[in-house]
């Protein structure tokens, strides 16, 4: 059995029903498969508010700010990155006032942006009323209720593998999706012949080698949802990616919860600001282009 990220066949058992790869520091699940066939029946109707409860020891509803906040700042850094990436190819001169006129012109044009595993629909309507042209796709019926009125016509209810579309995107979004999904390489093929070139791929999961897995690794391991499939290190994540041809643009650390890491609520605000200072969360973004 090989590590999903990097290859690498220097695999150790740390938990029951997980590895974690030598060289990277990706967790995977043993015969993948398998399990997943096993586990699969857990997608219920209350699936999703109680998997964000269990998680973060709250309701969505407490959260719907917060998270219009996150989905702004991710549209944002997707709006720059892909402003750069389509500058003409030709030439791949930032100053060229032909690039910058070009980039005026598709400015005015809707750009198409397909968001994987849509769940409440939040970012889809961020991004529609920043402009974009939005397709959400999720494979559990019971999201239809939580979506925004302005998103409901836009999304449609499938597994992303059945899911068939004639439509290229600008950009394609997967956050907290594909730690889910079995056989990541074809996902990641999947969504590059979704892409247009200089397209950009959005994705964000759990670090398998973050704050709290690397200073309390047994007390990760326990607290690992049972139906995430792996958890990448940023530098597994990093080498899936590449070897599927897409180039890493950038790389946002998130998920900062000191709370994980000590039993003493004195020492929180501590950990706390260390944890930022040196930029290093139980969870990551990672937004990669489709190269010209």
């Amino acid at each position: 059995m090989k590590c999903v990220a990097c290859n690498s066949q220097a695999l150790e058992e740390v938990w029951t029903n997980l590895l974690r790869c030598k060289n990277c520091g990706t967790l995977q699940r043993p015969n993948l498969m398998e399990y997943y066939e096993n586990i699969k029946g857990i997608y219920s109707e209350n699936y999703f508010f109680e998997r964000y409860k269990k998680r973060y020891g709250r309701d969505l509803s407490n959260d719907l700010d917060d998270l219009r906040k996150v989905a702004v700042r991710r549209i944002e850094i997707i709006e720059n990155l892909y402003l750069r990436e389509s500058t003409c190819y030709k030439c791949k001169n930032l100053t060229c006032s032909g690039c910058h006129v070009a980039d005026f012109i598709k400015s005015q044009v809707k750009k198409k942006l397909l968001d994987v595993g849509c769940g409440s629909g939040i970012f889809l309507d961020t991004a529609k009323s920043r402009g974009f042209k939005v397709r959400g796709v999720d494979f559990n019926k019971y999201v239809l209720h939580l979506l925004p009125d302005s998103v409901r016509n836009d999304v449609v209810i499938s597994n992303f593998f059945e899911y068939t579309t004639n439509e290229m995107f600008d950009v394609v979004t997967m956050f907290f999706v594909i730690e889910h999904l079995p056989n990541v390489e074809e996902v990641l093929k999947k969504v590059w012949g979704m892409l247009k070139r200089g397209g950009i791929l959005a994705i964000s999961t759990p670090n398998g080698r973050g704050f709290t897995a690397s200073l309390r690794p047994k007390k990760y391991y326990s607290i690992i949802p049972e139906d995430h499939l792996y958890e990448f290190s940023l530098d597994g994540m990093i080498k899936l990616l590449e070897r599927n041809g897409y180039k890493v643009r950038r790389v946002v650390n998130t998920g900062f919860h000191p709370e994980r890491v000590t039993d003493s609520k004195l020492f929180v605000p501590f950990i706390g600001f260390y944890q930022h200072l040196i930029g290093l969360g139980d969870t990551f973004e990672v937004y990669a282009a489709k190269s010209l």
